[in-house]
């Protein structure tokens, strides 16, 4: 699908256009994550599989954090944009930690639902301010910023793929 003529004919439904496109994009990487992390850790749990992910993704969140901050202007709209594809590629690979496919077209209503809305502008904004009295707070903003709001995805996310597993795994034993 080629996204910019439909992002640009309707922005109203770029979320969803975007959430698709993730999942389609990166979902199979995240899917090769999860194969390569369970076959290099065959004993490891899917809970050890999204805390491992979750360390990853906050550490990822942060240098993305940084270099957003230092794009100048640009940097409210670089911080949106680097969250939210952090964000993304995070809640597929705790998707794929428990079990579930990454690239299910099920997952771009569930990142719709899991990311958190971003208000970027104003507080780039109120960071900025924060300048002028602390030099470098901007820069220490947006990395600890971009660390919290990845461990919240991964909480909201957890408490989802965590609640499917246990039911998958309920509904397997009792079959049994």
């Amino acid at each position: 699908m080629d996204l910019l003529p439909h992002l640009l004919s309707n922005p109203r439904n770029a979320p969803k256009l975007l959430a698709r496109t993730a999942v389609e994009t990166l979902g199979p990487r995240a899917a090769a994550w999860a194969a390569h992390t369970r076959a290099t850790y065959p004993s490891a749990t899917p809970k050890a599989l999204a805390r491992l992910a979750t360390a990853h993704f906050t550490r990822v969140a942060e240098q993305r954090g940084l270099l957003s901050a230092l794009s100048g202007p640009y940097a409210p709209i670089a911080l949106v944009a680097t969250a939210a594809l952090t964000h993304a590629e995070l809640v597929l690979h705790l998707a794929a930690a428990y079990g579930l496919d990454p690239s299910d077209p099920e997952r771009a209503a569930e990142i719709l639902v899991l990311l958190p809305g971003y208000r970027g502008g104003a507080a780039w904004a109120a960071l900025r301010l924060a300048d002028r009295v602390l030099p470098g707070a901007s820069l220490l903003g947006a990395v600890l910023g971009g660390r919290n709001a990845a461990e919240s995805v991964a909480v909201r996310a957890e408490r989802r793929y965590g609640w499917y597993f246990s039911q998958s795994s309920q509904e397997s034993g009792s079959s049994s």
